[in-house]
């Protein structure tokens, strides 16, 4: 398999898992933004950043793919499974940052 197969299926696995992720943070946010008035500012602030964390993940999950191949010359299953652990986990980490992201902004509105 080359490194572009490689990289691909890493994006694609990785982007499933962290869109999964952001929705389950979005709707924590949703459901934590419950009983104020006027959320929706904070809730679209709150959904770009998970957009914005999504798309840097697959691409970070792109490159370590690409990298872990190329660099350190290793085989192509165990590339793709640590690119896609360590971008889901990093995503997991932008979506609850940006769950916070939406409290922060509902309360200074």
């Amino acid at each position: 398999m080359p490194t572009n197969t490689a990289s691909i299926i890493a994006s694609v696995i990785t982007f499933i898992l962290v869109v999964l992720l952001a929705f389950f943070f979005g709707f924590g946010g949703i459901v934590l933004l419950n009983g104020l008035m006027d959320a929706s500012t904070a809730v679209t602030t709150g959904f770009i950043c998970l957009g914005i964390g999504v798309i840097l993940c697959t691409v970070l999950a792109w490159m370590l793919a690409k990298s872990f191949i190329v660099r350190l010359k290793w085989n192509n299953l165990p590339a793709i499974a640590v690119s896609v652990l360590l971008s889901t986990l990093i995503g997991a980490g932008l979506g609850f940052a940006s769950m916070m992201i939406m409290i922060i902004a509902a309360d200074s509105l």
